[in-house]
């Protein structure tokens, strides 16, 4: 009317502005999943990775839940078959995830990247468990409270 669009009319102008976007981050997104959708298609040494992950994850879980933070460090430390549990799951990980990227995978010798790598995953399910994260985020502030108070 005189001149003035609806403003069914200006909101259809802006969709057909703006539609070319998210057509493009799909294609994107799709173009930068392929290769790893392929791999897991084809890569029977990738879909072992992470069905070992994945029922390891479950039965950490499972043994864990329910324990608080100064029982799981107890259990990690002392538990040989949880331990393996948790290098099982970290392997794995590590393993699929150079899989993914294309690299090639060393037989045998995990070797000090191994070693952290279980240790960052130990931390994290300690720190992120809703069940034993408020308890082990306590007791490292006291620690670190306790350590900057007295070395002062």
């Amino acid at each position: 009317m005189f001149g003035r669009k609806s403003r069914a009319e200006r909101l259809k102008e802006q969709a057909e502005e703006t539609r070319f976007i998210p057509v493009a981050s799909v294609v994107a997104a799709y173009e930068g999943a392929r290769p790893v959708v392929g791999r897991l298609l084809y890569d029977d040494d990738l879909r072992d990775n992470l069905r070992v992950f994945i029922e390891s994850a479950r039965n950490i879980y499972n043994e864990l839940s329910g324990e608080d933070a100064t029982d799981i460090v107890t259990r990690l430390w002392d538990d040989d078959k949880l331990r393996k549990q948790v290098e099982a799951a970290a392997m794995a990980a590590q393993q699929g995830s150079k899989r993914v990227r294309g690299e090639k995978i060393k037989k045998g010798g995990g070797g000090s990247r191994f070693l952290l790598l279980l240790l960052a995953a130990g931390v994290a399910f300690l720190f992120l468990n809703p069940k034993t994260g408020p308890e082990a985020r306590r007791l490292v502030k006291e620690a670190i409270s306790s350590a900057t108070s007295s070395g002062g």
